[in-house]
């Protein structure tokens, strides 16, 4: 009689176990899928990293060529004021904090 009992405890134990692990088999196999979908994330995230990087590096060349440009320009500028005050007689220009320092 009491072998009854003890087997039909370790059955109930055993369909409990079961249960537990038929739910913990399914909760692995969700985890599985989210790790795929967060490598892929991952990955799809470097190379716009990466997108970035090459975007920020090529700003800065292209700003860099930019600002030389514009440094050219600016002394071709200076270059022909000064060659303008030179045809109408006057000294060359000089500049104090960006006004002309010239007196009439």
């Amino acid at each position: 009689m009491i072998s009854y009992l003890v087997d039909a405890v370790l059955l109930i134990a055993l369909a409990f176990t079961s249960m537990r692990v038929t739910r913990m088999h399914r909760e692995l196999a969700r985890l599985r899928s989210y790790q795929g979908e967060f490598s892929t994330i991952v990955h799809e995230t470097a190379g716009a990293f990466d997108t970035v990087i090459t975007a920020a590096h090529d700003s800065t060349a292209n700003l860099g060529r930019l600002a030389n440009v514009l440094s050219a320009k600016i002394d071709q500028a200076h270059d022909a004021i000064a060659a303008l005050d030179a045809r109408r007689g006057l000294a060359p220009a000089t500049t104090t904090s960006g006004a002309d320092a010239n007196t009439h």
